[in-house]
């Protein structure tokens, strides 16, 4: 992006919503990505492997792969294994980093709530072009905050307020925070733009999103 160098500011554009741009440096993105890789390896082949969920509406066009609890589709539903095999954990540096996350995001506002115990986390994988459409991550009992980071190739993230819906343009190494009011708010992503993402997070086109969570209450 041609104004990719310049400064961008911390926002809350609706409560219990805070996008911190930048948040993670670039080292940081690309051990992150080699992390995601080396999960992925690690249940290739299996029922619980990086796999495109068919929802009712078709299947979705983002690669995902479910760490701690697996998210099953028809009917939907939390997993802890499927077909005998157990669920890959939550790496044990993703609590750091939502610690770190919600510490900041706390400072611009504080209604985002407390930080999750992450339990659950789901790495996504979306090819140029590739989105999600608006949903509600309801299968939780927690209330507390969805922790968000992207790397690679930029996206918009689309969020529904109080005064309608909301758009955030998502850079590699952004963070994002959604809890409190905002926990159950509808939400989607556009296509990822091909040609967006910087070099040096190891990825060579798409975008990765990683949203942790807490499952129970």
């Amino acid at each position: 992006m041609l104004f990719d160098a310049l400064p961008r500011d911390p926002a809350n554009p609706i409560p219990g919503v805070v996008h911190l741009p930048g948040f993670l440096a670039l080292g940081e993105q690309e051990a992150l990505v080699a992390q995601a890789r080396e999960l992925a390896r690690s249940v290739q082949g299996t029922p619980v492997a990086m796999r495109r969920p068919v929802l009712k509406a078709g299947q979705m066009q983002a690669w995902m792969l479910s760490l701690g609890w697996y998210w099953a589709t028809q009917p939907y539903r939390m997993l802890t294994e499927v077909d005998g095999y157990p669920v890959p954990p939550v790496p044990e540096n993703y609590q750091a980093l939502a610690e770190r996350i919600l510490a900041a995001a706390r400072e611009i506002d504080p209604r985002v709530g407390p930080t999750p115990a992450v339990e659950t986390a789901l790495v996504n994988f979306y090819p140029p072009g590739a989105g999600m459409g608006m949903h509600v991550d309801a299968e939780e009992e927690s209330a507390n905050a969805v922790v968000s980071l992207s790397i690679g190739e930029e996206t918009v993230f689309r969020i529904e307020g109080p005064q309608g819906n909301r758009d955030l343009l998502l850079m590699s190494g952004d963070a994002l925070v959604f809890g409190g009011p905002a926990r159950r708010a509808r939400h989607g992503v556009l296509g990822a733009k091909p040609g967006t993402g910087p070099e040096g997070t190891g990825l060579k086109e798409g975008r990765i999103n990683i949203t942790m969570r807490q499952m129970r209450r």
